[in-house]
Parts: C-alpha cells; structure tokens; sequence
C-alpha cells in the first residue's frame, strides 16, 4: 500500500520538479557510465523487480529526449539496474506510467513494429570498440526484437537472432522487464580482471511521441549509433564460453504440382565462434519451408523488379557482403530512400529459378573481424535439376576499417555450374568514408562472362551530407553494355546515371506536427551511345505527425526516349520521345489505433497515355493478439489502342495467442496474371531459437494454363547452446 501512493505522489511531483530543467547540448554531453554488480546468486527471471539483489544493485535514472523536446528531461521516470553472475548478464528496469491504461502494444510478433509500441531496449557494445554491438528491444508484452550492427550503425544485420529470457509485467504505476542474457550467446573477449563494455538504453513512450536515452543522442541519430552509447563498468572474470550452437531439423511434406510427391528429410545447422569476432556457419540439407511468400507487385516499368530476401541464413551477415548501390536510412542516395538498381551479389540467386526453389544441398558462411577487418566467406551449393545444372557459389569479402564509420573494401564473387567451360565472376573494390556529417561512397566493378566480353565496368562516387537542417547529396554511376553481374542484380546497363537532391529538415516539439521534409532531385540516365534515354524531375514534401501518421506527396516530370518498343501487359509502347507529368500521394494512418487506413494514389499522363492509380488498405486490430488487414491497389492504365488494367487485392489474418504461439494467414491475387498465392504459418517457439512450424502454401493459375503449385509442410527446430 505505501508502494502503491508513493508511485501516485511520484506522479505528480516528477513534471513538476522537471519543469524548470533547460535542456542539455545532445553534442557535448558527456558519454556516462554505470556499473554492473555480481549478483550473489541467480535471479528469477519473472518479470518483477523485486528481489534483494536488485535493491542492492546500482540503478541509473537520468534519461534525456532525443524526441519530441531534444535534450530535455523526460516526462516519466525510468529506473534501469544491471546484474551478472558467471552464466548471465541481467538487466532489469521499471519504467513508470502515469497512465499505464494507456500503455501501448502493438503486436506479439517477433521483430514487431518497434514504432509504433511502447518499448525498452538496450544495446551491448561487448568489445568497447564503438563500432559494433548488439540491439534488443521489447515491448510490455515481452515481444523481442534484434539485430547485430557494424560500423557504427551504418551496417545492420536485421536477420541476427539471440538468446535472452525476457519477462514483463503491467502495473497500476507502469511496467516492469527482466532480462537475462546468457554470456555464452554473447561474443567478447575473455579476461580473469574487469572490462568496460558500451552500453545505451532507450524508451519510448508512443503515445507522446517521446523517446528517452540514457546517453543523449541527436533526433536524426538512432540507438545503432554505437558511439554514442555510455560505460557499463565492474564486469569481472567473466567467459564467453564455446559459443557452439547447433540447430537439427526434421520436416515432412506433401508437394502438388504435376504430381504428388511426400517427402520425409532431416538437415542441421551449426554456428561456432572460432574467435570472439570470427563466427562459422554450416547448412546441411538447407530448407526454407517456413519463409513467407514474396508479395505480389505490379510491374508498370520496363526493367526488373528488385525482390528482398527473406531466407534466414541469407539474411544474416548480409550487410557485409552488400555492395553496389547500398541504402543509408540518414541519406536520401538515390530516388528512393531506400532504392536499389544495382548489388553484386543477391542471395536470390541462390537456391531460386524463376521464383521457384531449387534444391540447396549446403554450404557455409565465414564472417566476422580479423584485427581492424571485417572478413566474409560464403560457399554453397544448389542441386540440379531437369532444366538447371548443378551449381557452386563463391564469394568472398573484406572490409578494412579505419576512423569510426570508414572502410575500404573488394569482393569476388564466382558462379560455376556443371558443363559449362568457364566461372561467371564478378570483382570489385569500394570504399566508404564517413566522418563528422559528410559521406563519400564509390565503388569500381567488372564481370567476367562467357557470353559477353569487353565494355563490363561499372562504378559511381556518391558524395552526401546530413545534419538537422539539410539533407544533400549527389551522384555519378557508370554502367558498360556487358556488365552482367550473374549472381547479382541490375536494372539498366550501357548507361551513365546523375543524380542530385536537396532537402531540408524541420522538427516540432509540439503541436500535431513531428517532422516536415521538402526536397527536391533531378535523376538523369544518358546511354552510353549517346542520347537521352530518360530524366525525372521531382519535388516532393514528407510530412510525420504526432500522431505516428505520415504523408508523403510529390510532382514528377518525366522524359523517356524509347529506342526500342516493349510490352506493359501486353499493350505495346512504341519507340519515340515522351515526356510525362505525374502527382503521387501516400498516407500510412497511426497503426496504434482499433483502425488504421493506408492510402496511395498516382495520377498523369504515362508515356503516350494516362496512368492512374489508387490503393486503400485497412487494418483493423483486437488489442495486440488479433488483426485483419485488408488491401486493394488499382492500376489502370490507358493508351490509345489498348488498356491495361493490373490490380492486386490482398488480405491478411494475424492470430498471436502468445509471443510463443503465432498464426499468420496470407491470401493475395494478382489480377494481371490471374493468380492467387495463399500461404498459412503457425510457429511454436518452445525454446529460445527453436520452432515448430506448420506451413501451408499454394499457387492457383486461375487462367488453368498451369496446375496448382502447392505444398504442406511440418518442420521441427531444436537449438542446442554448448
């Protein structure tokens, strides 16, 4: 009972006593440091902050706003201790709530939508090298997301997936999280005496928009930025252990296509950490049953489409291997923030022929840090089949660091499939340089083909900058006709590629307004025989609301020089010269509401007719365990004699009983090829890392030119830690 008023009186004394404060320089701060505690036996990991150990524990409570206030002292308090015995690492925290009603959760998934929930989360920078560390973060249901960042947060391995025990717990004044990290999941170096690891902690309040750092970092900055963290000190005689992990698995599947095939298999995973920083993964038998199926698009343009991956062993590490036309989430380096036309090496091409999977019998993946290099290997192979030969994969990287975010780098990348006389090779050298608010990026590369030689070069130099204000930047790229990277991807060749922007950024503190974003850029292509082939010209205004909603809106003029005519849909465009105007609207609502509406539109002239489009999609949610989102994408376009109309209608069912039992179901039609892809997934976590998962899934060519393509599948995981 006093604990109960104290926490009301706490309430309402705490703004009061914070709000004389001025705010801190988020510059010059000071990194601050906090001490760990032996614990004197093991602590229960039950989500409440309530045993002795952790009263005698030092605790840190200082947090300041890198949102919506910068620099200022929060409006909640958060009191966060850390533990550690010779198996585990403990962190727990209370963070209080004035209206824990209000409390937000967004969903019980793992990697959940950390923006749009309430959240704690903690990164480890295990070596103190202000480079690399670990991220975690949970919500107060106890959800889990993580990752493993390099570089200082310029390199993200969003596929990397821990070990830790979490437990929360709501109360009537906040919530409460316990965690334990085994020291054996965690790679640092071993010592007999003490070391000093880089700590930071963060909070966000979503409903007022308020994120909190223990040390301060800028509103434009993230909690990757491992050198902004603090000192977590007093660490003694502590050991990483083998780090030897194993992961068996068994599946049985039923496959119908041309015919009905049952399948029984078993294949093994194995990670082992040959240095603290140098990490060994094995596959035998690789299976990727469980995936999720790619999203169905609309392909309105005359180059390919870029489709991510999402097989887990691909994804992990996979920054290090990246080269090309690499994205920065600070720098706006292409015509999407996000874009990208051109990697040496996409793991797609692994395992993958025409969106169906080839048989993967193995392989293994060297990846970590020798000294100051970042150092990669990956070798596969793919089985044959009737119509593609059996196939090894080869690349390797590496990655020389130097300042806080910089590096130089080369890597070779070698396709050779049975009965062929020659390797497919791709090679090239890169180097990132990045200090204080400047960027400069450029990469050379060449390809060796068989079929294709001479004229395979391609580079850009990419030179950007971004600071609270401005956001500029500018790039040339160079692409010869024979360029042909097999094992990566690229949507133009026989081309030179400009392209500049500037945009400015401007922050609220208060009022329905978060964060305003006008910019402009010209993107110009010049084909290397001399014309242009195309040029747009945008301005466009992003718009983020207090709310968590954003609108972004933008006016386009497009050229297109069309040398050779192509099909859209089976409507052809013929060979001239064409310019072209459009409007582009996109709403994304607050996804913390009971209903969320998204919205798109594009309207204009497209090529020698019109091209407009509309999407709408809804979601509607039953507290954080249930969820229905449904979603329509209209394109119609018209040319004088023929009109191509591509629309895409999907729906999604999410059913979270717990963190450890999800069920997703996955329905999407494409209209233009008249195909219905439908995919179900249920996950039991029974154990940290391992699964079960039950996986339906089925292609209809509703046309009847093919069979289903369908398959059901059980599959068992077990990770054993040594």
């Amino acid at each position: 009972m006093i604990r109960r008023y104290f926490f009301q009186i706490l309430f309402f004394t705490y703004p009061i006593l914070l709000g004389n404060e001025s705010a801190i320089d988020l510059k010059t701060f000071p990194r601050p440091t906090m001490n760990a505690v032996k614990s004197p036996g093991g602590i229960l990991i039950d989500g409440h902050v309530n045993e002795s150990a952790w009263m005698a524990a030092d605790s840190i409570t200082e947090f300041y706003q890198s949102q919506p206030n910068p620099g200022y002292l929060p409006t909640e308090r958060t009191v966060v201790r850390v533990l550690y015995d010779k198996d585990f690492l403990y962190v727990s925290a209370i963070l209080y709530d004035s209206e824990p009603d209000k409390i937000i959760i967004e969903s019980l998934e793992q990697d959940f939508d950390s923006q749009s929930s309430d959240v704690f989360a903690i990164m480890l920078d295990t070596f103190n090298d202000d480079k690399s560390g670990y991220v975690f973060l949970f919500n107060p249901a106890g959800a889990i997301k993580d990752m493993y960042i390099n570089n200082d947060g310029t390199s993200l391995n969003r596929a990397w997936e821990g070990i830790v025990y979490p437990k929360t717990s709501i109360h009537d004044y906040g919530w409460e999280l316990e965690l334990a990290f085994p020291l054996t999941s965690l790679r640092f170096n071993p010592s007999d005496g003490e070391q000093d690891w880089g700590i930071n902690f963060l909070r966000r309040i979503r409903r007022k928009r308020e994120d909190l750092y223990w040390s301060p970092i800028e509103p434009f900055e993230k909690l990757i930025s491992v050198s902004k963290g603090g000192t977590l000190k007093g660490l003694r005689d502590i050991q990483p252990g083998r780090n030897l992990q194993v992961k068996p698995f068994g599946i049985g599947n039923r496959i119908s296509a041309e015919e009905k095939t049952n399948n029984t298999d078993v294949g093994l995973d194995i990670k082992y950490s040959i240095t603290p920083s140098l990490t060994l993964d094995a596959t035998y038998n690789t299976d990727f049953s469980q995936v999720d199926a790619d999203e169905e698009r609309v392909n309105l343009t005359r180059f390919p489409l870029f489709f991510p991956e999402k097989r887990d062993f691909f994804m992990e590490n996979a920054s290090l291997f990246e080269f090309g036309d690499i994205s920065n989430y600070l720098y706006r380096m292409g015509p999407s923030r996000y874009s990208r036309s051109f990697t040496m090496f996409h793991s797609r091409r692994i395992g993958l022929e025409n969106g169906q999977q080839i048989p993967i019998t193995g392989g293994g993946r060297l990846s970590g840090k020798v000294g100051n290099f970042d150092v990669g290997y990956l070798n596969m192979t793919a089985e044959g089949t009737e119509n593609v030969p059996r196939t090894q994969y080869n690349v390797s990287r590496i990655r020389g660091n130097f300042l806080k975010k910089s590096n130089v780098g080369a890597i070779l990348v070698n396709r050779n499939s049975n009965g062929k006389d020659r390797d497919h090779r791709s090679m090239g050298v890169d180097l990132n340089f990045n200090i204080n608010k400047l960027l400069i990026y450029s990469y050379i590369a060449q390809t060796e083909n068989p079929d294709a030689d001479g004229d395979n070069l391609a580079g850009r130099v990419v030179m950007a900058w971004r600071d609270n204000k401005w956001d500029l930047a500018a790039y040339y790229k160079k692409v010869g006709a024979n360029f042909t990277p097999s094992v990566g991807f690229i949507q133009r060749t026989n081309v030179g590629e400009s392209f500049v922007t500037a945009g400015m950024h401007k922050r609220y503190s208060s009022g329905p307004l978060l964060s305003v974003n006008p910019y402009v850029f010209i993107n110009q292509f010049d084909n290397l025989d001399g014309y242009l082939e195309s040029r747009a010209v945008k301005a466009g205004l992003d718009v983020q609301f207090m709310s968590g909603a954003m609108l972004f809106s933008s006016v386009t003029r497009t050229e297109e020089i069309i040398k050779t005519p192509f099909t859209l849909y089976g409507a052809e465009v013929p060979a001239d010269h064409y310019s072209f105007n459009n409007v582009s609207l996109y709403y994304r609502g607050d996804r913390t509401k009971f209903i969320t509406i998204n919205g798109n539109a594009n309207f204009g002239s497209y090529f020698h007719g019109t091209r407009n489009s509309v999407g709408i999609s809804a979601s509607i949610k039953r507290g954080y365990r249930f969820s229905v989102d449904f979603g329509l994408n209209k394109n119609v376009v018209k040319f004088p004699d023929a009109t191509v109309n591509a629309d895409i209608y999907t729906l999604k069912i999410k059913y979270n009983h717990s963190v450890k039992l999800l069920n997703k179901l996955y329905f999407q039609y494409n209209a233009a090829d008249e195909k219905l892809v439908s995919n179900f997934r249920m996950n039991i976590i029974h154990a940290p890392l391992s699964d079960l998962f039950l996986v339906y899934s089925n292609i209809s060519d509703l046309k009847g030119d093919e069979k289903d393509n369908g398959m059901i599948a059980l599959k068992f995981t077990k990770l054993f830690a040594l």
